[in-house]
């Protein structure tokens, strides 16, 4: 089986994100900032010249509106799956980033998990997800681009190699591409920020 090309988008920045707020089940909208955004990721992906994809977003608005301006710029029609939604983030969700960067520090963890926020486990949402990417594998040849979230990239990153170089964010709009052969990363994951990194 030939490898195959995998695009993992994060969302562009929604209502939440703007107002500084962590959202897990949450469903707020883009920001203004987030439908420049969702433009100019589109516009980047346009630019690949791809051929047809298989499109598909997470089931959260936030995700829908990003996995449809990148539609509309590539001619593709997309589809929505609630298993590549975000991860639940327990009694974290809705805190400011200063509060969960707080909880975290205290905690002496550098990551977000379940024996911490109490939600989903990164396992569990790494299950999901994949199953999610394995039906969409199955369902025809090409690329697959999935619109998702960052806990969700991170859970599924995890679950194809515990040792791989994850990026520590994966911002607003960010694309990770993948290729892989029968289930396993045929390389290392490659990072495309949206926004360039500040020296």
């Amino acid at each position: 089986m030939p490898s195959r090309q995998i695009l993992l988008v994060r969302h562009c920045e929604s209502q939440a994100n703007a107002d500084g707020r962590i959202e897990g089940r949450g469903d707020s909208p883009l920001s203004e900032e987030g439908r420049r955004q969702a433009e100019a990721v589109a516009a980047l992906i346009a630019a690949r010249g791809l051929a047809d994809a298989r499109l598909v977003a997470s089931s959260q608005a936030r995700a829908i509106a990003t996995a449809a301006a990148i539609g509309a710029a590539c001619g593709w029609t997309g589809s929505h799956d609630h298993r590549i939604r975000e991860g639940d983030l327990g009694w974290m969700e809705d805190l400011s980033y200063a509060e969960v960067g707080r909880h975290m520090a205290e905690r002496k963890v550098r990551e977000l998990d379940a024996d911490l926020h109490g939600g989903e486990s990164l396992e569990t949402v790494a299950g999901r997800v994949w199953e999610a990417l394995d039906e969409a594998l199955a369902a025809g040849d090409g690329v697959v681009v999935l619109v998702s979230h960052g806990y969700t990239i991170q859970a599924l990153l995890r679950r194809l190699d515990p040792e791989v170089a994850i990026p520590r964010f994966i911002g607003n709009g960010d694309v990770v591409e993948l290729w892989l052969d029968d289930g396993a990363l045929a390389g290392p994951p490659q990072h495309f920020p949206l926004k360039p990194p500040t020296a």
